[in-house]
């Protein structure tokens, strides 16, 4: 019976709990503690859940990897090269840049070729309505694996690319934190606390707030420092471009 009594008040008396907020202007934030924090292995066991994140939707999915063209306004006999700036880019928005660098760098008229989205088959449409405009997807580090379109020239007519659009170069963001453990990313052990896609636009203001804290265990009882970062789903980090990230994590007794 004392022992029953025992583990009843072991249940309802108010355990450790905490909150960490850690903050930068990167994707992978160092934390020192100063004074450690130290969890008293005989006590109990700790765990720790997300409650917040904030950030800009700032990672962008044009790069220099994935940005050039070449273009010619006189059926392919001089050429230009034309990079759009890396950023967060929607078809239409890279389409208002394209024209725009049409203009600026190459002495052409913006409407003589236009890309747009087909919502339908999730593919893009490049319109070109000058039988003197070519463009050139044969090029390293090209737009086209954005666009969906093979590596070649393109001339005079519509042409509907050959592949889906891969626009969103990113599916899913996770949250890493190097404390935690009993996590698993493809089968394989890694410190995912929290993974998540912003529900607003490019360029816009990201708070994410889970509904339901999902705790994991926290594998050190001394902890001095602390390093989380944020990968998408193939462990690439995330870059923020210099826009900062706020982490609101919950530590607590279990």
């Amino acid at each position: 019976m004392e022992e029953h009594l025992k583990r009843l008040v072991e249940h309802v008396e108010s355990k450790p709990s905490f909150n960490v907020i850690v903050s930068d202007r990167t994707s992978r934030i160092h934390t020192i503690f100063n004074p450690p924090l130290v969890f008293p292995a005989e006590a109990c066991n700790y765990e720790m859940a997300l409650i917040k994140l904030e950030t800009y939707y700032s990672f962008a999915n044009i790069r220099p990897s994935n940005s050039s063209l070449k273009v010619s306004i006189d059926k392919g006999v001089t050429w230009k090269m034309i990079k759009i700036p890396t950023g967060c880019y929607e078809i239409t928005a890279i389409n208002k840049t394209l024209q725009k660098l049409i203009v600026d760098q190459v002495g052409g008229e913006a409407e003589k070729i236009t890309v747009s989205p087909n919502t339908n088959t999730l593919k893009c449409i490049l319109d070109i309505t000058d039988k003197n405009y070519v463009i050139d997807f044969t090029i390293e580090n090209c737009l086209r694996t954005v666009l969906g379109f093979d590596a070649k020239m393109y001339k005079y007519g519509e042409h509907e690319s050959q592949h889906l659009v891969n626009i969103m170069s990113v599916n899913s963001i996770l949250v890493n934190c190097d404390i935690i453990g009993a996590s698993r990313l493809n089968g394989i052990e890694a410190p995912v606390i929290y993974n998540f896609f912003p529900n607003v636009a490019p360029g816009d203001k990201i708070v994410e707030t889970p509904m339901n804290l999902t705790y994991v265990p926290i594998t050190l009882n001394i902890i001095s420092r602390m390093v989380s970062w944020l990968t998408d789903e193939d462990g690439n980090e995330l870059d923020l471009r210099g826009e900062k990230l706020t982490i609101s994590y919950h530590l607590r007794a279990c």
